[in-house]
């Protein structure tokens, strides 16, 4: 009897281990959420690398050299805060040697306000460094340069693809999208450096259309960057783009027609030697290096980077001009103005003008409880920038949303506490931006300025610009006394020696 009324349980306990075991077998043949996005974006990535000419012939390329001329457009540097931005010509001679890890870019150009200029960037293996061909200066690339401009190399249009392979594991598909007026498939794959990167293929040719990153941008927070690629046509056994369009933010912010691309052309070392009879120069020192100088009773410049600022301490409180870069900079000086000056809280801060490298760190300076003092047309921008989001990396006024306070004046703003006298005057419309503001220490008969005059830390003193001349006439006729002339960058300088620079130029003869 006992033997019998086990049967049925033992039955049952086998019918549910052979279906434990079919559920098992089911579910091991499943494929993961990950799995299914990898396998698709798996063909598109191939699919692409077929398009360009196939893995081997990319496989190939040993180096790429380009000729190309364009536009460049002044997001952040233009004349003024809003679109429609100014614009320059650019002239780009480029060579990418795979192969030995190494580039050579030359870059031709005039800046807003500025003169005709030329440049040289070279990486080689693990060194790298910059031409000025105008004042024949050439600086060490910094650590972060390095690091920018390797990631560069492999995100060329020749080797992005490439990339995207060697990093397989990280390949995932994104979606269809239409871009440009086609449908698009998108994949994403992370770089050696951790940075996501979306690759839009076209759906009709599998050609790489473009690529985006996202990330946090000092001014205008959380920002989608974009390299697009058009015009392909055949060099030796693959495809490669003859135009490139960057945008920023979507806004353009270059396009680059190339007139010659070449591979395989065996570029000689010398291209990428250091030259070897012009000045050394010195490398800026990373953002969170500020060093503090004292200039006079109460008054200090805050150096240390490529970017200074200016602070005086009056009575009860402190008067910083400039507050550049970004957050990491903006925070190290603070914290060198609490050390210099401690229980002097910083009242105001003065941005010289609105563009983006000069504006980085204001958000920290408000976030701080400083007022910013500004010109009328810089009002808008800077409440904009106030309350962009900043979800990638949260910033000190994301955390505790502060609306700014904003005080504007027109032509001249004086600040004195009874010992200390401080003028702010807007000297624009200048050729470098449409509001500028200076700033004046008659006691100490010394201005402070940012972009108006070149005074580079090494090397002469490089001809005048119209911005330079345009600011010596304003001087001349406000009746300023002056002996020094300190910059946002570069080096401290005389106006002996800017007056003689700008009675040489062009535009005062």
């Amino acid at each position: 009897m006992t033997w019998r009324s086990s049967l049925p349980i033992r039955a049952a306990g086998i019918a549910l281990l052979v279906g434990a075991g079919g559920a098992a077998t089911a579910q091991s043949s499943a494929k993961s959420a990950s799995e299914t996005s990898y396998a698709k974006a798996r063909q598109v990535l191939d699919a692409a690398i077929e398009a360009a000419g196939g893995r081997a012939a990319l496989q190939s390329i040993k180096d790429v050299s380009r000729e190309g001329t364009g536009t460049a457009f002044n997001q952040g540097q233009s004349l003024a805060p809003e679109p429609p931005y100014t614009s320059r010509p650019v002239a780009v001679t480029s060579v990418v040697d795979f192969a030995n890890r190494r580039s050579a870019t030359e870059t031709a150009t005039t800046p807003q306000g500025g003169v005709a200029g030329k440049a040289r960037t070279v990486l080689a293996g693990d060194a790298g460094f910059g031409v000025n061909l105008v004042t024949k200066v050439v600086t060490p690339v910094t650590p972060g340069g390095l690091t920018g401009m390797r990631t560069a190399l492999r995100r060329d249009p020749a080797a992005v693809l490439l990339a995207a392979a060697g990093r397989a594991e990280t390949l995932r598909f994104l979606g269809e999208e239409s871009f440009a007026g086609a449908p698009h498939r998108v994949i994403t794959f992370a770089d050696s450096d951790g940075t996501q990167i979306a690759l839009y293929a076209d759906a009709g040719t599998n050609l790489l259309s473009k690529y985006e990153t996202l990330a946090d941008n000092p001014v205008l927070g959380d920002t989608v960057s974009e390299v697009v690629f058009s015009d392909y046509r055949r060099v030796g056994n693959v495809k490669l783009p003859f135009r490139v369009v960057n945008r920023t933010g979507g806004e353009v912010t270059q396009e680059l027609q190339y007139g010659n691309v070449s591979i395989n052309t065996s570029p000689a070392a010398g291209l990428f030697d250091t030259p070897r009879d012009l000045v050394t120069g010195t490398p800026a020192a990373p953002p969170g290096t500020v060093s503090v100088r004292k200039l006079a009773d109460d008054v200090y410049l805050a150096e240390g980077s490529s970017h200074h600022s200016l602070f005086v301490a009056f009575a009860d409180h402190v008067l910083l001009v400039e507050a550049p870069l970004g957050e990491e900079r903006a925070n190290a000086v603070l914290a060198k103005i609490r050390e210099t000056v401690p229980g002097k809280p910083v009242k105001y801060v003065v941005p010289t003008h609105h563009h983006y490298d000069h504006s980085g760190g204001l958000r920290a300076a408000i976030a701080a409880g400083a007022t910013v003092i500004t010109t009328p047309g810089n009002k808008a921008f800077i409440e904009r920038l106030a309350r962009t989001a900043h979800s990638i990396r949260p910033d000190a006024l994301s955390s505790e949303a502060r609306v700014p306070v904003i005080e504007t004046f027109t032509r001249r703003r004086v600040l004195t506490d009874g010992t200390h006298t401080v003028e702010l005057h807007d000297v624009g419309p200048n050729p470098h931006v449409q509001e500028a503001v200076v700033v004046y220490l008659p006691k100490e008969r010394m201005l402070f300025q940012a972009d108006l005059i070149g005074l580079p830390a090494d090397g002469p003193l490089p001809p005048a610009s119209p911005a330079t001349v345009d600011l010596v006439r304003k001087i001349r006729a406000m009746g300023l006394g002056l002996d020094t002339i300190v910059g946002a960058h570069g080096r401290m300088g005389t106006m002996d020696e800017v007056a003689k620079a700008a009675a040489a130029a062009p535009q005062l003869q």
